[in-house]
């Protein structure tokens, strides 16, 4: 019943706010929400014994496939723990973003977690379609009526984009069921499927497109950096933190296992396109001059890397995603942040209207300097533990690939120093008062910081949830190991 306590908790309170709740109140319960689901998630991480739960399977329309069935594994537990631990801090940058109808933000950034959290325990395939499309919609209201310019037309993009990935992935969903004889949903039931090779070499990329839209990997990012730059932060927030994850997870839970042999003929095709979009995406990021449109390159610099882990199809390449998927989480969150506070401190997330801020802001300084070292990866940070096994990875398949990757990140060194140096260094031009490091922003940053480093130096509890189930999905691809 905890487990659906962890669904519902955001839900009814989602559902209070949009009927019941004070304006004034609206970010304080949802907070207090937030608060309430990472304890009880911290309680189920404290009593995960190792090997896979199923908290729940009720009958609902079995003769269509669908079983109303939640559990989760070291891999689902780990999601679930990075959801519930950034969305306090979600809920909290909105205390200075103060968008209006604060009633209904709150209430959407809740029914988006209540959703998530049923995609990563659902343990039934059209009951993840349906929470996996669920998810998509507050996403979708929160651009459309708080989005910045043009956002009506970067918000059609974005549902177009996701509405191609959901019908796919409803094709692919419902193909199984009816063509597989005896399949009746379970995810854990898909590894024994045994496809032809034919039909898994072209089914591969009916249920890999929807994940792949949502992480996003080249070439299907093109509604990524619009979204991003114009969503609220705290919109950005979830689709960068929370929501790219059900593409690494959705990829990991339904495509290894249903379509083995089609991973393994396009493996290589996957690791070359991640890498050319992380290359790209981080060669594109130099040119920008908009703090947030950076933020938004990097990301998709950093999600290349992660899928060409991922696709390593190795105990190392894996291991190494999932790490950096945590990882990533937390430094968006922090970056995110950051863009947000200088632009309600100078008005603007252009570089060009900001440089000599140190002189200014010289505690936010130092936390931004920080939350870079994260980005960039340096030893004893959480980037560096991700990053280094996926590099690790990637060599077993082949050195020129993993040298690729290992570019992305001197690149993403660069254009994070030098976007430092444009917004903090240089000379102090400003003539008004500015507020340093408020409470808020020490109660959202330090967490954040002292996460990267205690993780970065012992990142074994992590590293133990996913270890498992890793090997157990390596047994799907015995000639790659």
């Amino acid at each position: 019943m905890a487990l659906l306590a962890l669904l519902l908790i955001p839900l009814l309170t989602a559902m209070v706010l949009l009927v019941a709740t004070p304006t004034r109140y609206a970010r304080g319960i949802a907070l207090f929400s937030s608060l309430v689901s990472l304890a009880l998630t911290l309680w189920l991480w404290s009593n995960y014994q190792g090997i896979p739960v199923q908290a729940l399977d009720v009958e609902w329309a079995t003769a269509w496939g669908l079983r109303f069935t939640l559990g989760y594994d070291g891999v689902g537990l780990l999601m679930l723990l990075l959801t519930a631990l950034v969305y306090p801090f979600i809920i909290g940058a909105g205390y200075g973003e103060r968008l209006q109808h604060p009633s209904m933000t709150n209430a959407l950034l809740l029914f988006t977690q209540s959703f998530v959290m049923g995609v990563f325990t659902a343990q039934n395939l059209l009951l993840f379609y349906i929470f996996y499309e669920l998810a998509l919609l507050p996403v979708f209201f929160l651009l459309l009526y708080w989005g910045g310019e043009r956002r009506r037309a970067i918000t059609v993009r974005f549902f177009m984009y996701t509405l191609l990935g959901g019908l796919s992935l409803l094709f692919g969903a419902v193909y199984c069921l009816v063509q597989v004889e005896g399949f009746n949903g379970d995810l854990s039931a898909l590894a024994t499927l045994d496809l032809p090779y034919d039909t898994q070499v072209w089914l591969f990329w009916v249920l890999f497109l929807a994940f792949a839209i949502k992480l996003p990997i080249f070439p299907f990012h093109g509604w990524q950096p619009d979204t991003y730059t114009t969503a609220p932060v705290q919109g950005t927030m979830v689709l960068s933190a929370v929501m790219l994850k059900m593409g690494l997870y959705g990829t990991m839970r339904i495509v290894f296992p249903a379509v083995p042999l089609g991973v393994e003929h396009w493996r290589d095709t996957v690791i070359v396109l991640s890498l050319v979009g992380a290359i790209y995406a981080a060669v594109i990021a130099f040119r920008q001059s908009d703090l947030r449109r950076l933020i938004a390159y990097s990301s998709l610099s950093h999600v290349g890397v992660l899928c060409a882990g991922l696709f390593t199809c190795n105990r190392l390449g894996m291991t190494g995603s999932l790490y950096q998927a945590f990882a990533h989480a937390v430094l968006a969150i922090g970056m995110l942040y950051i863009s947000g506070a200088l632009k309600e401190r100078v008005g603007s997330s252009e570089m060009a209207a900001m440089g000599g801020l140190k002189a200014r802001v010289p505690r936010l300084a130092v936390l931004f300097m920080l939350v870079l070292v994260n980005a960039i990866g340096l030893p004893f940070t959480q980037s560096f533990v991700g990053e280094w096994l996926m590099f690790a990875g990637l060599w077993q398949v082949s050195t020129w690939l993993s040298l690729a990757a290992v570019s992305t990140i001197v690149l993403g060194a660069i254009y994070m120093l030098y976007a430092y140096q444009r917004v903090m260094l240089g000379t102090d031009k400003w003539e008004i008062e500015m507020s340093d490091v408020s409470l808020r922003d020490h109660l959202v940053l330090v967490p954040l910081v002292t996460l990267t480093f205690v993780l970065g130096v012992h990142p074994r509890p992590i590293l133990d949830l996913v270890e498992g189930p890793v090997q157990v999905l390596l047994t799907s691809f015995p000639s790659l190991n």
